[in-house]
């Protein structure tokens, strides 16, 4: 699969978040301001592969990318990636809008505090955990977004790969129809046979 370009979006995680091009990137993103910190939910990778639900949540992302040929650790550090990106967007972008300035400027305080970088995000976490009860909740709500916008990017990315192509761009149509109508299962099935066709 080419390297998807990147398409304009207004969430800011997908616009941080670069796809894979031809295998699930080797190494963890390391962000430069805290380098380990790590986001309090897991990327929901899916239902296993006998599953017949449609339901996004339901499906494996690396099926819907088309990159399941990776190894473990390949998988492993593409999904500590995804981690890493949501994990920033939602403490520059989204806590502000769930706590109030003084606990927001608390949290600063906690975030700027002379700890290790593990200590550090144990106690945002921790803390932010006590002011917003469904932190979790949310955290996926967002991971469950990133997979669906990282769909459409390969779409677009392939539409531009198969310009030429009116075959190819009738399967994308397909599979644009399909992730419309909800058939996340369907989508990843049409695009994975159109990148082995």
């Amino acid at each position: 699969m080419q390297d998807p370009a990147a398409q304009t979006t207004p969430n800011s995680y997908v616009d941080a978040y670069q796809p894979p091009s031809d295998s699930i990137p080797p190494a963890p993103f390391q962000s430069q301001a805290d380098p380990v910190a790590q986001p309090p939910a897991d990327i929901p990778v899916a239902a296993s592969a006998a599953s017949d639900s449609q339901a996004l949540e339901d499906q494996n992302i690396f099926e819907l990318l088309g990159v399941s040929d990776g190894t473990d650790q390949e998988k492993e550090a593409f999904l500590l990636e995804l981690q890493r990106v949501l994990w920033d967007d939602f403490l520059q972008y989204d806590v502000q809008l769930l706590i109030t300035k003084e606990e927001f400027t608390q949290l600063q305080t906690v975030r700027d505090s002379k700890t290790t970088p593990e200590e550090k995000e144990e106690a945002v976490v921790v803390y932010l955990e006590k002011l917003i009860p469904d932190l979790e909740d949310i955290m996926l709500e967002k991971a469950l977004e990133l997979k669906g916008d990282m769909v459409r990017e390969r779409i677009t990315g392939l539409r531009e790969l198969y310009v030429n192509d009116p075959g190819k761009i009738a399967q994308l149509d397909t599979a644009t129809s399909q992730v419309e109508a909800g058939s996340w299962r369907s989508a990843a099935t049409t695009l994975n046979a159109i990148a082995t066709s």
